[in-house]
């Protein structure tokens, strides 16, 4: 008997779950009215998120994250939970205060147990796999779920189509601001973090540097409330004047310039964004800058190889004195060190971008940042942010990444400033002479660490640093931090990875950068550059 109920039960579900997917408006009143439904609703977002789950394993789309199946269900599973409670929770405040009207009457739990069923046509997204269709029949399945939300809604709430519409994408808006600014902190969190956790190694160095780190977190703190404002007062700039402005900004001095700034870092984004939307580059998040004095970075690289181990933000203001005292404190650790001034960091939002360059390398840097943002949204940046975070360290994922934000914001700047600041010419300076030089010396230190000379190797640095000098080029300090933090570029001189030719092969064999950009974003690892590159030959 027992049995027999719980067969009922189980089929009721089911019959529910087909008449959510048909839009049956009767069944939406039936769950709201119905409290004992909402384990039942609950069910209906799981099963939807697991049959998407599946789909995409089965595709093999789970290799984006480098970890099996079972992590990428996981992730899915407590991510569309997430999503429902939020919405839900949201569509509840909005509908019963914003939108509210002479009929509207409801309970958070009302809108759970509506909108959970509103899930129901996801269940189709197990069909991902179906080569070529797959993909449509699973983006069906979304547009056919947010259909049966905004009829949960209207229901619920008694709304009319049009207000359950309104609350719907307020809600959805707010779900996705929440989501996005939730994760931006928890990895600021992390990286404000990354080296006061773990081995006795972090501590030790987190000793030297603890009193001079950067807070990334008091940073966006300051930085959000202030983009927000913006947002809020935000107009359409004449484009004329515009360039004019944003000109005048770059010939002022630092003083004059904080006036522009609010207006400057408004133009530049707009400019930007259209330049990547005529290239039909549309992603996320939407491209916003802050203009501000950029941190400085410590790079931490072995002695024995040439690899980033660690990276921390430090303050701005360090003297020459407190920059040497870190350096040499962290290199007693048997480590090698370097001190850095950053241009960019796109690893907040705003996007982070210093306000004392010329205006070519403001754009550029502003476009590879946020570059660095979309594609932490795709594999190769979310193996790049496990590699920054310390989970799964890969170099060659980072210098992929580095390298295809700098190819990118290469091409994209050329464009911004052809059709904006095309009379705003800047000199060309010729490093071929410098190129080569740091080629052949980093080849040379590959040797004397490859044969375990490490002394003979910074004797032979700190040589070359001189003669260098000598010849017009001032180093501070050329050890193998410095290699490690350059050399990610590995298009730049200081690079000796064959990844810069194999990306620049690739580009070359791309009709336009968005099929560049959109080839390299699905890679996660570099053997899959190295298969596409012959595939493509």
């Amino acid at each position: 008997m027992v049995k027999d109920k719980q067969d009922m039960k189980l089929q009721s579900f089911f019959i529910r779950m087909v008449r959510a997917t048909k839009l049956d408006i009767n069944l939406y009143d039936e769950v709201e009215a119905n409290a004992t439904t909402s384990g039942q609703a609950c069910l209906a977002v799981i099963l939807s998120s697991l049959a998407i789950g599946i789909g995409a394993g089965i595709a093999g789309m789970f290799k984006w994250a480098g970890i099996w199946s079972i992590w990428g269900l996981l992730i899915i599973l407590i991510g569309s939970i997430v999503v429902w409670l939020i919405c839900s929770s949201l569509a509840y405040f909005t509908g019963t205060r914003l939108f509210k009207g002479h009929k509207t009457s409801a309970t958070v739990g009302e809108l759970l147990r509506a909108i959970g069923f509103s899930a129901s046509p996801g269940v189709l997204g197990i069909l991902l796999f179906i080569p070529t269709v797959g993909g449509f029949i699973w983006l069906g399945a979304s547009i056919w779920a947010l259909a049966a939300g905004v009829v949960a809604v209207k229901q619920a709430l008694d709304f009319t189509t049009t207000r359950a519409i309104m609350t719907c994408l307020v809600s959805w808006f707010g779900c996705i601001i929440i989501i996005v600014l939730t994760i931006a902190m928890s990895l600021i969190f992390l990286i404000d973090g990354s080296c006061t956790l773990g081995s006795g190694f972090n501590s030790r160095v987190n000793s030297i540097v603890g009193q001079y780190r950067f807070s990334i977190t008091a940073w966006e703190v300051t930085a959000l409330p202030h983009e927000l404002s913006q947002w809020i007062r935000a107009s359409e700039e004449n484009v004329d004047d515009a360039v004019e402005l944003v000109t005048e900004y770059f010939s002022v001095t630092a003083e004059q310039k904080r006036d522009l700034e609010n207006k400057v870092e408004l133009i530049l984004e707009n400019q930007i964004e259209e330049s990547l939307i005529k290239q039909d580059i549309f992603g996320f998040p939407p491209v916003n800058l802050k203009l501000d004095t950029m941190p400085r970075l410590l790079v931490i690289s072995p002695r024995d190889e040439i690899e980033s181990m660690r990276e921390i933000m430090l303050d701005n203001g360090l003297s020459s004195q407190e920059i040497d005292y870190i350096e040499t404190r962290v290199d007693n650790l048997n480590v090698s060190s370097l001190i850095v001034q950053l241009g960019g960091f796109g690893g907040a939002y705003p996007s982070f971008v210093t306000n004392s360059a010329s205006l070519r390398f403001t754009v550029k840097t502003a476009v590879e940042e946020w570059i660095h943002q979309y594609l932490a949204f795709k594999p190769l940046g979310f193996r790049y942010l496990l590699d920054i975070l310390g989970i799964a360290r890969n170099y060659e994922i980072a210098t992929m990444n580095e390298t295809v934000a700098g190819m990118v914001s290469d091409e994209i700047c050329a464009i911004v400033c052809d059709r904006y600041y095309s009379e705003q010419k800047e000199p060309v300076e010729d490093t071929s002479d410098f190129d080569l030089e740091m080629r052949e010396i980093r080849l040379a230190v590959d040797d004397y660490l490859a044969r375990g000379e490490i002394e003979l190797a910074e004797e032979y640095m700190e040589q070359k640093r001189q003669y260098l000098a000598s010849r017009g080029y001032y180093i501070r300090k050329l050890n193998q931090a410095y290699f490690a933090w350059y050399g990610t570029y590995a298009d730049e001189p200081s690079s000796v990875s064959p990844i810069g030719v194999e990306l620049k092969q690739l580009r070359s064999q791309c009709d336009s950068v968005k099929e560049f950009l959109d080839t390299v974003a699905m890679m996660t690892s570099r053997q899959d550059l190295k298969d596409k590159v012959e595939l493509l030959q």
